[in-house]
This record gives C-alpha cells, sequence and structure tokens, in this order.
C-alpha cells in the first residue's frame, strides 16, 4: 500500500488492535473479513481508490471458541459499548463487528446463540460459511508506526471474501438504501488483485465443505447476475464507486471481464 493511509482507517486499524487484545484468548477462533481482510489481500489492486475503512469486522468460529473468558465481559472490561448485537464501539467511535456465520448461529433470526456468550456479543450473517474453509494466518500491525503491537490471526481467504460481499449486495439491492457501493468496489478489488485461478481452485474447496456448499453455490450465480454485463447491478456500483478516478467504460469491461474469466475456470475445475 503506499502513501500514507486515511487517519479514520489508522484509527479503524487501531481499535481492531484493541478488541484482539481483549479476545487474545480467543484467536484461534477469530477470523478477519471485511474491508481489513480485502485490503490485506488486494491493497490498492492498481485502483484510484484508496483503501479506506473506519470500522472492522471479526467472525468468530464456534466450532473451536472457549467457553471462557466470556466475550461480553472481555469486551466491556476494555472499553467497549455493546450497542446492538453484534456490535461494539470502542475508542474513537470505531464500530468492531462481531460476527458468526449464519450456520453456526443457532435458533434466532439475528442474534448468534453461542452459550455460555451474551446472546448480545455476535449477530448472525449468511455468507460467512466460507470464512470457515478458506482462511490463513496472517500478522495484523498497526498503521501508526508508534503503535507496536501485532497479532497472528486467522484472515478470510479472497474466495470467501467475494461469497460473502456478493451475498450482502445480493440481499440489500431490493433496498437501495442499504446498497454500498464499496462492496462491489471490494469484489472488484479481489478479482484485479489475485489470481483467477487460485479464486476458483479456492472456491471449489469451498463448495466440498457442507457448511458452506450453498453459499458458495449461490454465489456462482449470483456472479453472472451482479457483474456479467456492463450494465449488471454490481457494474453500476463500481462506476460510482470510481467515479472521477476511474473511466467507467474500462471499469464495467473489466468487471465483466474478471466476473466471467472467473466463471469459466470454475465450470473447467468441475469438468477435470
Amino acid at each position: 500500500m503506499s502513501g500514507v493511509p486515511d487517519p479514520a482507517y489508522i484509527a479503524a486499524r487501531r481499535v481492531l488492535l484493541d478488541a484482539l487484545t481483549a479476545l487474545e484468548l480467543h484467536l484461534d477462533s477469530i477470523i478477519l473479513i471485511g474491508a481489513q481482510a480485502v485490503y490485506m489481500h488486494a491493497g490498492e489492486a492498481d485502483i484510484a481508490v484508496a483503501p479506506h475503512t473506519t470500522d472492522a469486522d471479526l467472525a468468530l468460529d464456534t466450532e473451536s471458541l472457549k467457553e471462557a473468558p466470556l466475550i461480553q465481559v472481555s469486551m466491556r472490561e476494555a472499553g467497549f459499548v455493546n450497542v446492538y448485537p453484534g456490535s461494539w464501539r470502542g475508542g474513537e467511535d470505531v464500530v468492531i463487528d462481531l460476527m458468526v456465520a449464519d450456520v453456526q448461529g443457532g435458533a434466532g433470526r439475528r442474534a448468534a446463540r453461542i452459550p455460555p456468550h451474551d446472546k448480545s456479543v455476535a449477530r448472525k450473517t449468511l455468507g460467512l460459511e466460507g470464512v470457515l474453509v478458506d482462511r490463513g494466518a496472517r500478522t495484523v500491525i498497526a498503521l501508526d508506526e508508534t503503535d507496536k503491537r501485532r497479532f497472528q490471526i486467522h484472515v478470510a481467504g479472497p474466495a470467501a471474501l467475494i461469497i460473502a460481499k456478493t451475498i450482502k449486495v445480493d440481499e440489500r439491492r431490493a433496498d437501495p438504501g442499504r446498497l454500498r457501493d464499496k462492496d462491489a468496489l471490494d469484489i472488484f478489488r479481489l478479482l484485479r488483485a489475485v489470481d483467477t485461478q487460485v479464486i476458483a481452485e479456492r472456491m471449489i474447496l469451498i463448495e466440498s465443505d457442507t457448511r458452506a456448499k450453498a453459499v458458495a453455490m449461490r454465489t456462482v450465480d449470483l456472479l453472472s447476475d451482479l457483474f456479467g454485463s456492463p450494465d449488471a447491478v454490481g457494474c453500476e456500483m463500481t462506476v460510482r464507486a470510481t467515479a472521477g478516478l476511474m473511466d467507467p467504460d474500462e471499469v464495467r469491461a473489466s468487471l465483466v471481464a474478471l466476473a466471467n474469466d472467473l466463471l469459466a475456470a470454475l465450470e473447467t475445475l468441475r469438468g477435470s
């Protein structure tokens, strides 16, 4: 990543490290997701829009999550305030979202049931199933050179992130007020930065896991729907996110080509 990160992004990373400090005894069950994970794989990815986020997202793998210490106690002792299920406001008003893949979240519509941890700790999120399969250990450091903290944690892989972002865009497109153009831009970053064959192979791996197969297969259909033509919803979102910085026709053409290349690679792998 070149240049100096935006101050809001520096703050978001600092508060992420605060949360990791609070949850240090649960690190084996924590997976970095969302924009901060995207940037670890893609950086700027030759895109004129600089990496920027004002929050941080973490997934909890409940299959390995310890019963103690209680997450709600650890987060509150570290100064975080539980705003609503899964959302914890830390310093500088940065929000840390704790999420659980829908398949692991238990009964209920929104709050994850992961006893003995309180049901306000995390929220269920469809589309995160892929991060239970496609993830790897990475070192997360501060963006402020005076902060020497560093943690090695699981970071969601590129295929899992594309699945999560694609499902999110699809769920929200019926309500334009909830659509965030940045979600489509993050998919664009990953498609440009990570080798298509690598993404395809990891998607096939995700499809082979019973916990994640349904969302992976759904994503394949959605990629064609959202990015398969120049006037598709995902292409329009990305054009808006890069307005004034990249040529709209180039963005559309690039996205369509990348999405179709990925779909073709998946088809080839399934037939081999």
